[in-house]
C-alpha cells in the first residue's frame, strides 16, 4: 500500500490557495450537471462523491504507472520528429493511459449504481457517473498544473482560466460522450452489438483525448 502511504504524507504539502483554485476550476460544470440532472437530490449526491473519488483514484493510478511504464533511461534515444513525438505523447501516454482508467472506474460504478441487471440496461445516471470521474480527475491535474505556476501570478492565473474553461470541460465531455454510447447501447439487441459499440467509444475517447493534446 505504498500509493496510500505517499498519498498521506502528500496531503501535508498540499497548498490550500492551490487546492481552492483546483476546486473552483471544476465547481461551475460540476454545479450545473447537479442542478440539471434529473435525478432525486440524495441519489445524485451519492453518485457524484463515489465518482469524484474514482477520478481521484484514477489520477493517482496513472501517476503511480506512468514512471513504470515510461521510464526515464540514460542513453540517447533515436531520433524522431517532433510531429511524431508530439502525436505519440498526446495520443499513447494521454489518450490512451488517461481514458483506460478513467472508463474503467466508469464501467464499475456504472454496474453497480447506473445498470439494470434485470433489463440489461444502462439508465440516465450513468452520465453523472462519467462527468463526475472525469471531474474528479481534472480536480487533481489542475493542482498538478496550477501549482507549477504558484510562483508567477500570471502564470498562475492564466493556467488556473486555461484549466477551468479548456481542460476540465473537455475531460468532462469526452467521458460523457463515452456514457451517452453506453446508453446507445440499450438499443441494441445483441452482446455483440454492444460490445463493439462500447469498444468504438473507447477508442473515440481516445482520439478525442489526443486530438485535444495534440
Amino acid at each position: 500500500m505504498k500509493w496510500l502511504t505517499d498519498l498521506l504524507l502528500s496531503i501535508e504539502n498540499i497548498d490550500p490557495g492551490i487546492l481552492f483554485l483546483s476546486f473552483l476550476s471544476i465547481v461551475f460544470w460540476g454545479f450545473i450537471l447537479y442542478k440539471f440532472h434529473p435525478e432525486e437530490n440524495g441519489k445524485k449526491i451519492k453518485i457524484i462523491i463515489i465518482a469524484m473519488f474514482l477520478g481521484f483514484v484514477s489520477t493517482r493510478i496513472i501517476l503511480s504507472l506512468h514512471p513504470i511504464l515510461w521510464p526515464e533511461v540514460n542513453f540517447k534515444p533515436k531520433k524522431t520528429s517532433l510531429l511524431t513525438q508530439t502525436a505519440y505523447i498526446a495520443f499513447i501516454q494521454a489518450g490512451a493511459m488517461e481514458e483506460t482508467f478513467k472508463i474503467l472506474l466508469i464501467m464499475i460504478q456504472g454496474f453497480i449504481m447506473s445498470f439494470s441487471w434485470k433489463h440489461k440496461k444502462w439508465d440516465k445516471n450513468i452520465v453523472l457517473v462519467g462527468a463526475f470521474v472525469a471531474l474528479g480527475f481534472s480536480f487533481v491535474e489542475n493542482y498538478i498544473y496550477i501549482n507549477k505556476d504558484h510562483k508567477n501570478s500570471i502564470s498562475l492565473i492564466a493556467t488556473f482560466i486555461g484549466r477551468t474553461i479548456y481542460s476540465s470541460n473537455i475531460h468532462m465531455l469526452i467521458n460523457i460522450c463515452f456514457s451517452l454510447f453506453l446508453l446507445k447501447t440499450n438499443y441494441k439487441d445483441s452482446l455483440g452489438e454492444k460490445l463493439r459499440l462500447i469498444i468504438y467509444a473507447f477508442f473515440l475517447a481516445i482520439f478525442q483525448h489526443g486530438v485535444v493534446d495534440f
